[in-house]
């Protein structure tokens, strides 16, 4: 059995920052989504997505220097410890990390029952 990993608020380590990167620099267009529950990393998505009118072009893929990526990495870092719960996504549109979109849910308690 498999010891499970436990993480620290805001963390994201660094052979999973390492997976992120490499998911992002393999795909042309769509998402990667890091998932906080509690400030912590709990979920990693990749959802890659191809457009039919272009089904037979080369796909562009992420060539970013070195501190490209480390840039990309502290950026990536930066805004997910400002996460308590919510979503953070880095969207790739031809090979390019087009923008980072941060939605934060918030729970409120007390207000006609429990939760929204």
């Amino acid at each position: 059995m498999k010891r499970r990993r436990l993480l620290r608020t805001g963390e994201i380590p660094e052979d999973i920052m390492e997976e992120i990167l490499q998911g992002i620099g393999r795909m042309a267009n769509g998402e990667t989504v890091l998932v906080a529950q509690d400030g912590i990393l709990v979920q990693v998505e990749f959802a890659e997505k191809r457009r039919v009118d272009h089904w037979d072009d080369a796909l562009p893929q992420a060539a970013f220097s070195a501190a490209a990526w480390q840039r990309l990495a502290a950026r990536i870092r930066c805004e997910f410890s400002r996460l308590d719960y919510g979503r953070l996504t880095v969207v790739m549109k031809q090979g390019h990390v087009a923008q980072l979109e941060r939605t934060e849910k918030q729970r409120f308690t007390g207000l006609d029952g429990e939760g929204i």
